[in-house]
């Protein structure tokens, strides 16, 4: 998991526009830091791992991608986009791989508002990706 985890992160910063968007490489896995500054991307395993369909270690895994923002959906559903340029049909180069595919299954958009009043958006999707070793 290291490894994919690693190869999502490479991809992702590997994006000028993302890295713009964002004001720097505001890419995290699993949860951003305490006081992280908006907009920000967060990644993590949803679930899946190996298909046991062949003698070959391969694994076939579920990812939650998404993209927050302070100021509004716009700012998160454009993020959410340069996201998946970089991700939706992508060939991630994962350390010890080699066959790797990565797509975009679905969809998700919300909003929430903080204890203090101030409304995060958050635009993202589930991405599959299945390795072969």
């Amino acid at each position: 998991m290291n490894e994919l985890n690693a190869a999502i992160l490479s991809q992702l910063s590997g994006g000028t526009a993302l890295i713009s968007a964002l004001g720097g490489t505001a890419i995290y896995h699993l949860q951003a830091p305490d006081k992280a500054v908006y907009p920000y991307v967060v990644y993590s395993w949803q679930g899946g791992g190996m298909t046991n369909d062949n003698p070959h270690d391969d694994s076939e895994t579920v990812h939650f991608i998404r993209a927050y923002s302070a100021t509004s959906a716009k700012e998160a559903n454009t993020i959410d986009a340069l996201v998946s340029a970089r991700l939706h049909k992508a060939a991630l180069s994962v350390t010890g791989y080699t066959t790797v595919m990565c797509w975009r299954e679905d969809d998700y958009e919300t909003v929430e508002t903080t204890s203090s009043g101030v409304k995060i958006y958050t635009a993202g999707g589930i991405y599959r990706i299945r390795i072969t070793k």
